[in-house]
This record gives structure tokens, sequence and C-alpha cells, in this order.
């Protein structure tokens, strides 16, 4: 039973028995076009069929006399009328007009509602004398290939939505180093446009070529991790406008079979982590030398009372001594000494409680022109200041400051007398007083024509117990207040020293004082010898 259908189909199809072809005799023309793969149709240039292969017949599961002088739309695609009328592509009467073949890709729809794809290559047969007498089109299922095309461009998509929405730099270069892929995340870290890097242009834009070979050489060695990686490794790119950026970098290269292609780099945007970094530490070292304060105020809160009563005392006697010994010269200087520096004492145990205050007097509000003339006239009179010329420069129509007029009136003051003893009593001082309305900030500063503070020195200034005045001049206590008094209104002081001399300090305060400190005391115990 199984033979009688095998013989039924053979005979449906009009299968040839396969035949040993001569080497001396040229294959007819049918027997070869049976041997191919693909389905072949001959149409003649009235549309009607003319020759198909077994292939044709095999795919389509029919016979010769069932095709051979059919209309090829009726075969072909089902049509009862020609492809142009029934708003189709006819691709003979392109090739007719074309004198040229045609090749495309041709979507079709099947009864059950799957859809194929068949490539097709429609040629022309030209007689001796240049004429098209017949068409010859070949077919071939193309499907699985589509679909694995479209699988390819959605995963190829897929991926570049991968790298374009990662927050890091991703680029990919070629052997030669020219930039074959960059992402937005490396656009934003650089600044060039992918365009223009894209657009010819070359790694070293941006990366220093040294460093990059050198990491090249890292990743062909097994000596700085598995080869062909490179682990994260700091370094900084330059920005195109010729900002240093510091990033982290981790690459691979990119190799198939076995052969360098180019490789692949990640740049990870190290500046807000580094910024984060300098706040722990400073925030570390704020810590710091408030423990170091605490230990200073737990000291100063035991022996404060202990100091005082003896110091008194001694001014007391001293005092009487001085009175008694009018006539004495020589003893009278060596009391007036003895006076000076338990004043002197005295000072350094007021200073420290003032170190100790955690929050802002009185407050109110005042004009700062006339808070900085009163804070000048309180000096000028004295003789370090007579040789030295004071310029000042007010912004017109400034707001008032408010704050503790006292505590602040202490660190002009202070700032003042600095320049004074750095300029030795002759040179320039400049005041100038701006105001910031986008910040809400008061800008201060206050500049002389000194020497200058030394590199090594800066940092040490708001120190505690630092000092560059000679032994006996200066307490080392000055700037540290100072530098409280501003912070606790909320603002910043710095300092700075131009290349060609002097020294500038610079102070913020913010138009609107908050209190924004404890009114707890650093120094324990403190609170009662206030």
């Amino acid at each position: 039973m199984n033979k009688g259908r095998k013989h039924t189909l053979e005979d449906k199809v009009q299968r040839r028995p396969a035949q040993a072809i001569n080497p001396q005799q040229p294959a007819d023309v049918q027997t070869i076009l049976d041997s191919l793969p693909y389905r072949i149709m001959v149409v003649n240039p009235d549309k009607t069929i003319h020759r198909v292969n077994r292939t044709f017949l095999e795919k389509r599961k029919l016979n010769n006399d069932s095709v051979l002088g059919k209309i090829c739309h009726e075969i072909r695609y089902g049509l009862e009328q020609p492809c142009r009328e029934a708003g189709r592509r006819c691709y003979m009467e392109e090739v007719r007009e074309k004198r040229h073949f045609i090749s495309t890709i041709h979507e079709i729809k099947t009864p059950d509602g799957e859809t194929r794809y068949d490539a097709i290559t429609v040629s022309p047969i030209f007689d001796k004398n240049g004429n098209i007498v017949q068409f010859l089109e070949t077919a071939r299922d193309v499907t699985d290939r589509i679909q694995l095309e479209a699988e390819a461009q959605k995963s190829s998509i897929f991926l570049q939505h991968v790298i374009q929405s990662t927050v890091d730099g991703i680029v990919v270069v070629d052997t030669k180093g020219y930039v074959l892929i960059f992402n937005e995340g490396m656009e934003r870290l650089t600044g060039y446009p992918a365009k223009e890097i894209m657009d010819g242009g070359h790694l070293s834009r941006f990366y220093d070529m040294d460093v990059a070979r050198e990491n090249m050489r890292k990743m062909r060695s097994d000596s700085f991790g598995p080869v062909g990686k490179l682990n994260p490794t700091s370094m900084t790119i330059t920005a195109k406008n010729g900002e240093k950026i510091p990033i982290t970098l981790t690459a691979s290269i990119i190799t198939i079979d076995g052969e360098e292609k180019g490789s692949v780099g990640i740049f990870t945007d190290m500046r807000e982590v580094l910024r984060m970094q300098k706040e722990l530490e400073d925030t570390h070292f704020q810590l710091v030398q408030s423990e170091k304060i605490a230990s200073i105020g737990n000291m100063a809160a035991g022996i404060a009372h202990e100091i005082n009563n003896p110091l008194s005392g001694i001014l007391i006697y001293a005092e009487l001594l001085k009175e008694s010994l009018q006539d004495n010269v020589q003893h009278l200087t060596d009391i007036q000494e003895i006076i000076d520096q338990t004043l002197r004492c005295k000072q350094i145990v007021s200073e420290l409680l003032e170190f100790s205050r955690q929050s802002v007097g009185k407050t109110s509000s005042f004009n700062v022109e006339q808070f900085i003339n009163k804070c000048l006239n309180l000096m000028i009179h004295q003789a370090s200041f007579q040789n030295i010329q004071i310029k000042k420069h007010f912004e017109p129509d400034l707001p008032e400051l408010v704050g503790d007029m006292g505590q602040l009136q202490q660190v002009f003051t202070n700032l003042f007398v600095n320049a004074a003893d750095a300029m030795e009593g002759k040179g320039e001082l400049s005041i100038s007083a701006a105001y910031d309305h986008e910040k809400g900030m008061f800008l201060f500063t206050v500049q002389d024509t000194g020497p200058g503070i030394p590199e090594k020195d800066r940092q040490e200034i708001f120190e505690m117990f630092y000092t560059t005045k000679p032994a006996g001049k200066g307490t080392g206590l000055g700037l540290s207040i100072s530098q409280r008094i501003v912070k606790l209104h909320g603002g910043q002081i710095h300092v700075e020293c131009p290349p060609g001399g002097g020294t500038i300090f610079t102070i913020e305060l913010p138009c609107e004082f908050t209190e924004s400190c404890g009114e707890q005391p650093v120094f324990v115990g403190m609170d009662d010898y206030e």
C-alpha cells in the first residue's frame, strides 16, 4: 500500500529517475534545473509558464500538467488577476522595463496565517538580437534567515539601548585607537558629542596615549590579573574644555578567533566620589578638632577657677608693691613685668572661654559701612597704625548685616591687628565689602602689603595656639576664635597669598543669620566662669 502511494506521488510530480551524465555529452537544460535546490520558473512574455524545475513542483505539491502553460500569477500567488491589478509588484514587468535583473525579499502570508519570506531573483533571457524572450525566476525560502536577522537586530537594538542608557562612559575602539562606539555617558563625561568623536575621532582626543599603551601592556600580561582584562584603574581623562577628570577605568581586549580586533573601556566618573571622600575627611578632621577642643575644655574647666583666683591675688599684691616702691625704678620695672605677664595669663583664660562659646550672643541688624568704620576707629589711633594707609571700598546700597556685632567686631579687629603686625606698622590696608544677591551672601576682604604667610603655615594658622608671631607677642588663639565666630554666623573665612606678596583674608557671611549650633558649650563646665 505504501508503494502504491509512492508511485502515485512520483507520477503526480513526474519525477525523473536519476541519470548518470556522460561528461562527453552536455546535460539538457531540464536536468540542470532539476538538480538545483531552488524553485525555478521560466515564464514567457505573455506570463504563461514555460518550464519549472523539480524543486518547484515538490515544494508546491504540483505536477507539470497543472503548471505548464498556466498564467504565472495564478500558480505563483493564487491570484485571479495580474499582480499590478491586484496591488502587488510584478517582477516580470519591472525586469521588462529595466531590462535588468532584480533581487528582492518577498513576504508571503500562508493560508494558516503564517508569515514566510522568499528571496526572489528575476532575470531577463535575451535572444541574439537583444530582445527579451523569457523571464527566469529563482526563489528560495529564507524565513529562518530573516527571523534570525530580526532577532539579531532586536538584540543589537537592546544592546545599544543598554550601552546608551548606562551612566558610565563606554568606549569601543579598533586596534588603531579609532572610536567605534561612544555612548551618552561618555558624552556627558567629556563634553564631546558622539558624532564629533565618531567622525574620524581618535582615542587620543581625551585619553593620554602613554597611559593607553601602558594599560594595553597590562591587559596582555598575566601579572596584573586575567589576560585581556584591566582591573579597575584610577587615572584622568581630558574633557573638551581641557578639564582633567578623575575616573576609574575597567577595560577588556576584544578578541575574535584568537585575533585582537579592538578593546572596550568603561569610564566611571570619580568626581562625586572624591568630593564625598573629601567631605568625609573634612568631617573626620573637624571631629578630631572637636575632640581636641573638648580635651582642652575639660582641662580648662577644671583649672580656670583655680587660675583666675591666684591671678587676681598676684595682680592685687603686684599693684600694692608697685605703689610702695615708687622710688625704686629697677624694682618698678620688674613689678610691671609681673603685672603684664599676669594680665597676659588672664587674657589667655578669657580667650579660651570665648572660644568655648557655641552660640551667637545678642543679634541685631546694622549698617556694614558704619560697622567697619567703627572697628577701624578703635585701631587707627594706635601707634602701630600711624604709618599705614587705609583704603576702603564698599559696594553701593549694601543691605544690613544681621549678627552679633560684638563677636563680629572681634573678628575684624583681630584681622586689622594681624595686618598691622605683618606690615610692621608700614604699608597699605585694603578693606572691601560687597553683596551677592543670588547667594544672599556678604563678601568681605581684608588685604595687607606684608610679606605674606608661608605656604607651609597657611593650613595651620586657624589651629589653636598656632602663631607665627615672636614668642610672647601672640597667643595663637585670635584666628581660631575668628574662624569659630564666622562659622557660628553661618559663614566661612579663607586666606590666600598672591605671588606678589601680601595676604588676603576673605570672609563670607549670610545676610540673614540663622542659629545653626546648639547652646551647649564645647568646654564642659565653662558656663560657671563666663
